[in-house]
């Protein structure tokens, strides 16, 4: 009986915590995006992508820990669905900013600084890693890979927003124009190995 209570505990925990980063997700990634692209910063772009696909993998497992909740399905069931959506997100992810930090160092370019963009960046800093953090803490009592892959989403956002503002910041003062792009291309590597976690997970 106690660890059924625990459990539900739990479970509204992950939908509260889920639930935040979807609306995070909607405000800041979309602004994100279009801050970005006017800006030319790979990692701010890749912020953006990422909180958008972050925003979609906690609707996920919003939808996921709900459907546990009034006990529509089997866990292990809505386990492995999530896990195969929310590793896939991932993948795209990764894949995006590799292909875009590679044409940036191809070219040369790098990130200009907007007063959006370093609003948004910011805050980011500062919310994303408590949506992380939570995310990842509930992800072991409720045995969810799903859930931990979001954290570290949400977690690579808060990386890619950091390392915006310094690389803009090296870009400026250094003019180490690459930097922007190697930060992204070191996060991807760590979303691929998540996303592969994930996969596996999920086809079990």
């Amino acid at each position: 009986m106690q660890r059924e209570l625990e459990r539900a505990e739990n479970l509204r925990s992950a939908i509260r915590w889920c639930s935040a980063s979807v609306g995070w997700a909607a405000m800041a990634g979309g602004a994100s995006l279009i801050a970005g692209f006017a800006a030319g910063s790979t990692a701010l772009v890749g912020f953006g992508l990422d909180s958008m696909l972050d925003g979609g993998a906690s609707a996920t497992l919003v939808w996921r820990f709900r459907r546990e909740e009034r006990g529509a399905r089997p866990a292990r069931e809505l386990e492995r669905t999530a896990a195969r959506i929310v590793g896939v997100l991932l993948a795209l992810v990764a894949a995006y900013l590799v292909v875009r930090a590679a044409v940036a160092l191809a070219q040369g370019s790098g990130p200009s600084g907007t007063a959006v963009g370093v609003t948004l960046t910011a805050a980011s800093v500062l919310i994303l890693p408590g949506l992380g953090t939570r995310k990842l803490r509930l992800a072991g009592p409720l045995r969810s890979q799903a859930l931990r892959a979001d954290g570290v989403l949400s977690a690579a956002g808060a990386a890619l927003a950091a390392a915006a503002l310094i690389s803009l910041a090296l870009s400026t003062g250094l003019d180490l124009r690459w930097a922007d792009s190697v930060a992204a291309l070191l996060i991807a590597l760590i979303l691929v190995r998540e996303s592969l976690l994930t996969l596996r997970a999920g086809s079990g």
